[in-house]
């Protein structure tokens, strides 16, 4: 399995916030190929997925990883995992659909957000 429990946040997932998630490494023979974030939410599962390396040995990997990623969620009682992904200032990627269909994913979503951070230090 390539899969392995972490308790070290990834940098590409250092603006998650504390306490929701389990932190995942995705390697094969030692050298890391990526990382994931899971979290519970009600009757699905959230996946967040950060690929650090591509080719065609990644690929199939993944392909495993996507067979653990279904018995885990059916252990904890999940109906459907919820593949997600933040955008910044790459913005909407066309391709990504294409690419979770390849592991499963059927439905697809966009959705749009927008964040306002507030300075608690400063009074109103």
């Amino acid at each position: 399995m390539s899969v392995r429990d972490s308790d070290q946040r990834p940098m590409a997932m250092a603006h998650f916030p504390d306490g929701e998630y389990r932190w995942l490494e995705l390697h094969h023979q030692g050298e890391v190929y990526g990382h994931a974030a899971l979290a519970e939410r009600g009757n699905d599962l959230e996946l967040h997925l950060t690929l650090t390396r591509w080719g065609p040995q990644t690929r199939r990997r993944l392909a495993e990883d996507a067979a653990w990623l279904r018995a885990e969620a059916a252990r904890l009682g999940k109906t459907r995992v919820l593949g997600l992904r933040a955008c910044a200032a790459d913005g909407y990627d066309p391709k990504l659909f294409r690419f979770a269909r390849l592991y499963g994913f059927g439905q697809a979503w966009v959705l749009q957000a927008a964040a306002m951070e507030l300075d608690r230090n400063k009074s109103p």
